[in-house]
């Protein structure tokens, strides 16, 4: 008689489940030490942040199946903690009011879109690609003007599912074009503020908002980036 060996799914060395961890301990890191000088209950939001780890540990050594794991409430609660989080960081009176600094503003927008967003990621598929960790989209450009410190660099401004200011070194990069971005860990480039990289070539405008399909995406810097992120979890 024949068995079936099935072995456990190894969530715990999943890329997109690891780059949600460091997205929360970068999180985190703003939040111990109030580094968006606002004035909210940080105490408040640290125990959510708490709760929010507690959460995600449960996701990583679940070894579900992702299809299966992404139905779970522990992947509910993680969506509901980032909402929760939001409310209190993103509150969108107090920033007009008190300007927190631009870079950790961007990283506390990037941080909760990937926690919450972690569901829609692993519905990509089993496979543990790096390139699926982050969020990738169509993007329309609609402004470009070149860098004021940095003779090969463009400031580029763009509009998908949000806005975004995406600094490049693409010399052809064109107002009016879609393009794919990945949206990464917002970086200061020499004294200007950018929160995804180009991956693409021009691509139809209808993915604009979109996750474009796989074969339009340039993917080995992306998983370059992906795995330095990676990396730091174990330093």
């Amino acid at each position: 008689m024949n068995f079936m060996v099935i072995v456990p799914l190894n969530t715990a060395k999943d890329f997109r489940i690891l780059v949600a961890e460091d997205a929360l301990n970068k999180l985190e890191d703003i939040v111990k030490y109030h580094r968006l000088n606002l004035p909210i209950n940080w105490n408040k939001v640290y125990n959510i942040i708490r709760d929010t780890r507690s959460c995600l540990m449960k996701i990583k050594y679940s070894y579900l199946p992702l299809k299966n794991l992404s139905k779970t409430n522990e992947i509910k609660d993680l969506q509901n903690y980032s909402i929760e989080l939001a409310r209190h960081l993103l509150d969108k009176q107090l920033i007009q009011k008190f300007n927190p600094d631009p870079y950790n503003l961007a990283m506390v927008r990037y941080c909760l879109r990937i926690i919450y967003g972690l569901k829609y990621r692993l519905m990509l598929g089993e496979d543990n690609k790096p390139f699926y960790a982050v969020d990738i989209e169509g993007v329309e450009i609609v402004n470009v003007i070149r860098h004021p410190r940095a003779e090969k660099l463009y400031i580029t401004k763009a509009e998908g599912l949000f806005p975004y200011t995406i600094i490049t070194n693409i010399e052809t990069v064109r107002k009016g074009e879609t393009r794919a971005a990945a949206i990464l860990p917002p970086a200061i480039i020499r004294g200007e503020l950018s929160e995804a990289m180009y991956c693409s070539d021009p691509i139809p405008a209808k993915y604009k908002g979109k996750r474009p399909p796989e074969k339009l995406v340039n993917t080995s810097e992306i998983n370059s980036i992906v795995y330095t992120i990676v990396s730091r979890l174990h330093k």
